[in-house]
């Protein structure tokens, strides 16, 4: 053991014992704040800067403080056993006796090794935090970046640490301790606050609740605002109330319409009823960009949300090679029918072979007009298929056959390519029929009439840099929502590291899938409205260089999407 160590060490106790304890750790209840910095010699206590005989060093990645300082400012006794020859510390649940000449270090009489836990550095014991902590119940955040750490203490009461009513209770339940604080002193107008938790429970039970006043993510009028945060503990105990007072400037930094556009995650929803934004949206420019609408594939739509009121034939349609089959029916009838999409190979000699690719289905239920979105998430979710179907010259196969009971719904997408020539029907029958199907003009009588339209996929390319995109624009589909069934989009956006992406139901209900980048984006519960407001898509994540998304509305929506582009600027 060095023995100037000690020396200094027993000096500067002895001079500890004389001094007085800070009154602000004393009072009951009272709260204090310390922060210090790693190798600086002065530190801040309850804002107000101080100086250090010794600084708080990081060794190891941990952070260790001079215990003597921090005892000082927790009014805490520190006093040197010359018997012993030991540092003891009374904590508020150990008693901490460090021994210098063994190089062990005791808590309640259990040893372990000194280097453990703290190191001589100058004369000084400086001790690791995480490991004291839980001792000098005292809360911390530690920023490796820059060297920094934040301790929070408040001093117990009675009331806060005593619930039971009992004298002979030795081991009385405890309030949790609601403690909070702000990571910058003042703010400017529209600035997001950030509010650190610092709460913790002296039982440890938890706290799986949070009671927020006033603890708004921004404010956008200069002033003082009060917050204040209580927590509850698992034993139902909740914590007497911390409030904190939050500074703002008068000093511009985000508006109210712009503060979402810049913090709101992707999946969230933007709502803004300010008539000066719906003028900018609703002047909005096209969004520059090349739409490519691809006929390699048509789409064959058996209905929307249609009705069957009779059995028979609801459409035909011929195809030869990539088709996309919509199907969206309920059984409106009294009794159980069965629909089915087939084929027909109408050519006398060739057998013709159908590879069935991709498919998203609602199997029939009674609440299909709430959940037709099963349909598209599995069509875009699914691994792609490799069944196929051969059908011999002049017969007839099926593609898709389903039971429904009376009220019952369903929703299909399939994706087929034949190798020539073929006829798709949509055919109702009752379920008591069993006969081999037939081609489709066997079939009538349902009255409704299949349409085809091609596009069943769209694609969209454009710059939304800061050069490309210099103000608010959006793009809508020019073909209504009603209109494009089936159809899948997908937008290659490049330099999107300055842009927010979303859209909107433009009028009406619309739900579906989104997939960015590969990953699936749930949208809210329900679906959205033309009065929900605007969902976030994508939000920049640093300097990629291109975000792809892709897009494929429910059976049943009633609204365009329109896409919206919102560029951010740089000074934000």
């Amino acid at each position: 053991m060095n023995k100037k160590h000690l020396l200094s060490l027993t000096l500067i106790l002895a001079l500890l014992a004389a001094r007085e304890h800070p009154a602000s750790a004393q009072v009951s209840g009272t709260k204090l704040h310390l922060q210090l910095q790693d190798e600086q010699l002065s530190a801040a206590v309850n804002g107000s800067a101080v100086s250090l005989e010794t600084a708080a060093r990081i060794v190891d990645g941990s952070f260790y403080i001079p215990v003597r300082w921090a005892a000082q400012q927790l009014g805490l006794e520190l006093k040197w056993n010359e018997e012993r020859r030991t540092a003891g510390l009374t904590t508020p649940s150990a008693y901490l006796e460090w021994d210098l000449v063994r190089q062990t270090v005791r808590v309640n009489g259990a040893s372990m090794p000194l280097k453990e836990t703290a190191f001589i550095s100058d004369g000084a014991l400086l001790v690791k935090l995480s490991w004291i902590a839980p001792y000098l119940q005292v809360q911390y955040a530690f920023q490796p970046d820059p060297g920094r750490v934040d301790i929070v203490y408040v001093q117990p009461t009675d009331t806060a640490y005593r619930e039971s009513g009992y004298s002979e209770d030795t081991l009385p339940n405890s309030r949790p301790i609601a403690v909070f604080t702000t990571d910058k002193p003042s703010y400017r107008l529209g600035e997001p606050v950030s509010y650190i938790d610092l709460s913790y429970d002296p039982d440890a039970e938890g706290l799986p609740e949070y009671r927020w006043t006033g603890n708004q993510p921004a404010f956008f009028e200069p002033g003082i605002y009060s917050v204040t945060l209580q927590v509850r503990d698992g034993n139902g105990n909740w914590s007497e109330p911390a409030v904190q007072s939050v500074k703002v400037i008068d000093e511009p930094y985000l508006s109210a319409s712009e503060f979402p556009w810049y913090t709101r995650p992707a999946g969230s929803v933007i709502k803004d009823e300010a008539e000066q934004w719906n003028r900018a949206l609703s002047g909005a420019p096209q969004l520059p960009a090349m739409v490519t609408k691809s006929t390699e594939r048509k789409r064959i739509i058996s209905g929307e949300s249609q009705i069957i009121r009779n059995p028979g034939l609801i459409g035909k349609q011929s195809v030869n090679g990539k088709a996309r089959l919509f199907m969206h029916h309920s059984n409106g009838m009294e009794e159980k029918v069965q629909f089915a999409a087939v084929i027909h190979n109408p050519d006398p000699s060739q057998t013709r072979t159908v590879h069935i690719t991709r498919e998203g289905l609602l199997q029939p239920t009674l609440l299909h007009r709430a959940n037709t979105k099963e349909a598209a998430v599995n069509y875009m979710t699914q691994p792609a298929l490799k069944e196929s179907i051969e059908v011999k010259p002049g017969e007839t196969a099926v593609l898709k056959q389903v039971a429904l009971e009376p009220g019952q719904g369903f929703a299909a997408i399939q994706d087929i390519e034949a190798d020539g020539l073929a006829e798709i029907s949509f055919v109702v029958m009752k379920a008591d029929k069993t006969e081999t199907m037939q081609p489709y003009d066997s079939y009538f009588g349902a009255g409704a009439v299949g349409t085809v339209n091609d596009a069943a996929d769209i694609r969209l390319d454009a710059d939304i840099d800061g050069k490309s995109l210099p103000v608010l624009s959006k793009w809508t589909p020019d073909t209504p929502q009603t209109s494009n069934r089936g159809t899948v989009y997908s937008l290659y956006l490049y330099q999107p590291h300055q842009a927010v992406i979303a859209f909107r139901a433009k009028d009406g209900y619309v739900d579906g899938i989104l997939k960015v980048n590969g990953r699936v984006l749930a949208l809210p519960q329900g679906g959205l409205t033309d009065q929900d407001g605007i969902f976030v898509v994508y939000r920049p994540e640093g300097r990629e260089s291109e975000v792809h998304i892709e897009w494929l509305a429910a059976p049943g929506s009633t609204s365009p999407v329109e896409w919206i582009f919102y560029p951010l600027k740089d000074n934000k």
